[in-house]
């Protein structure tokens, strides 16, 4: 009775290891839709020339929270397109779902989505806020505390589908 079930022990536990074997990488999202647009999760994230840590590192991200476009994936690495459309390749564990988006010239954060609305504050070039929502050319983004609406035109990464 007792090596029946030492043997039924072994053969659970074997299948566990081997089902874990078989579990796919860490980080693969192959059920989401590319392209797709993330943040960079920490800084210091190598940018390489190819999916693998064999590929030549071309830029390292200082940035936590770039927005960066997923462009292509393989396994758990993602080539990503950042602001300045540098493509470089990421390990999955590197990039967050949180969304952000990039200033890319001098904007007004306005109270309401209208041109003569309230400004809240004022956004120089290489600001990145969170983006919370969408109506018509209008993005709701929080930035430093202040939270309020700034065209689609005056950002990189204001994509709204999957907000």
């Amino acid at each position: 009775m007792r090596r029946g079930f030492l043997a039924a022990l072994a053969a659970a536990l074997s299948s566990i290891a081997v089902a874990s074997a078989e579990a796919p990488p860490l980080g693969t999202d192959s059920n989401l839709p590319v392209p797709r647009f993330v943040s960079l999760a920490a800084a210091g994230a190598n940018g390489r020339h190819g999916p693998g840590l064999d590929q030549p590192v071309d830029w390292v991200y200082e940035r936590a929270g770039l927005p960066l476009q997923v462009t292509g994936e393989s396994g758990p690495w993602r080539r990503v397109r950042d602001p300045d459309g540098a493509e470089v390749w990421m390990h999955a564990r590197n990039l967050a779902p949180r969304r952000t988006v990039y200033v890319k010239e001098a904007a007004a954060l306005h109270r309401t989505a209208r041109p003569g609305a309230a400004v809240v504050a004022y956004m120089a070039p290489g600001v990145v806020g969170a983006i919370t929502g969408c109506e018509g050319e209008w993005r709701r983004v929080a930035v430093g505390g202040r939270v309020g609406w700034v065209e689609d035109s005056a950002i990189w990464g204001g994509d709204c589908a999957g907000l």
